[in-house]
């Protein structure tokens, strides 16, 4: 027993990779536990701003909500429609970045910034990803597959490291020296 505590009070590689998978395991078992909230409180708004930004320009796209208790949006650009699912508006993409953001060896002040900084981050991010996603449908619809399969994965996973990269380097390093 004593090993293991001195491991893991002398490891901070192993100490974050424990947290995140414990911390993105909570998200999952909340996710499971609110999926019908979260479709009305997150999916529904992210597709109805990306249906009106794509209106914004010049765009026509609606919005359909009659699978949202299913866990799906229908968001109709042009001759496309698109089943907006929960994985296309990035949640759990969210969830692991604010995953990254709790295990990270850092105050409880740098860790509640970071969370205030990282989801309306997320939430900006996630409604231009639907509307990169409706204008693709309207410019290049024979490209849909090719941007939804490959480039918006890695525009993710991008996002996700910029984002958390930024939060330990301006919150973490730099502020955390000013106030400590």
């Amino acid at each position: 027993m004593g090993s293991i505590k001195s491991a893991w009070r002398s490891n901070s590689g192993l100490r974050f990779c424990l947290l995140f998978v414990v911390w993105l395991g909570g998200m999952a078992v909340g996710f499971a536990w609110l999926r019908t909230y979260l479709a009305h409180l997150y999916m529904y708004p992210l597709s109805y701003a990306a249906s009106v930004l794509l209106k914004v320009l010049g765009i026509q796209a609606r919005l359909g909500a009659l699978q949202l208790p299913v866990g799906v949006c229908e968001l109709a650009v042009d001759n496309v429609v698109y089943q907006v699912t929960f994985e296309c508006t990035g949640i759990f993409a969210l969830f692991m970045c604010l995953a990254s953001v709790l295990a990270y060896p850092a105050s409880i002040s740098c860790k509640t910034k970071g969370v205030a900084m990282v989801v309306p981050a997320f939430t900006l991010y996630s409604a231009i990803r639907l509307v990169i996603m409706g204008m693709v449908a309207h410019f290049a619809p024979m490209q849909i597959e090719l941007f939804h399969i490959y480039v918006m994965v890695l525009v993710n996973i991008g996002f996700v490291l910029l984002l958390w990269l930024y939060w330990v380097r301006e919150i973490v390093v730099v502020r955390g020296r000013r106030e400590g």
